[in-house]
């Protein structure tokens, strides 16, 4: 199996096979030019400096080209978020990615280390890993849900009465 730096200095070709490049310049050029713009379009920041998401980002791409050549049935699973993950956080997230991660996959489709893989759907995973969940238009999307769950929650505690047991009361007497 070829290690991470025999990878990254490996020759691929940049955009849709003109010119030749390392797969670190490559798989950066994915990331800067397809990924970033992706993020930001939905209205999303990184919770990290770029520059180290990239870093990230071309492990991920290492990982899943280097399994895919394995020839096995490999799984690979993202790390845990990097940011609070409420079920509410999910849900915006996919909300605002819905037709934008489609156009991105079609206006990637020359990367196919990665894009048309079976590993495809990481991309998704790890931009959520590594995103900023309050931040932006999304954010305060799920603010507002929160927020409506919590008022929700209230009513339904005033019209309970005291001996029902909530979230928002932590007595266990």
């Amino acid at each position: 199996m070829m290690t991470y730096k025999q990878w990254l200095s490996k020759f691929g070709y940049m955009g849709a096979g003109v010119t030749e490049a390392t797969m670190e310049e490559v798989m950066l050029d994915f990331f800067y030019n397809g990924v970033v713009p992706m993020v930001h379009d939905m209205g999303y920041k990184w919770t990290k400096d770029e520059h180290v998401i990239a870093r990230k980002f071309l492990y991920l791409c290492y990982s899943i080209d280097t399994t895919l050549k394995m020839g096995v049935n490999y799984d690979l699973a993202p790390p845990p978020p990097q940011h609070r993950n409420f079920m509410e956080d999910l849900e915006t997230f996919y909300h605002f990615l819905d037709d934008k991660y489609n156009n991105f996959l079609e206006n990637w489709s020359f990367r196919t280390e990665i894009v048309g893989t079976r590993f495809e759907f990481l991309i998704k995973e790890f931009c959520y890993v590594w995103i900023d969940v309050t931040s932006g238009r999304p954010g305060a999307y799920t603010q507002k849900l929160l927020t409506a769950d919590d008022e929700e929650q209230i009513d339904e505690e005033v019209n309970a009465g005291p001996e029902t047991w909530s979230r928002k009361n932590w007595d266990l007497y």
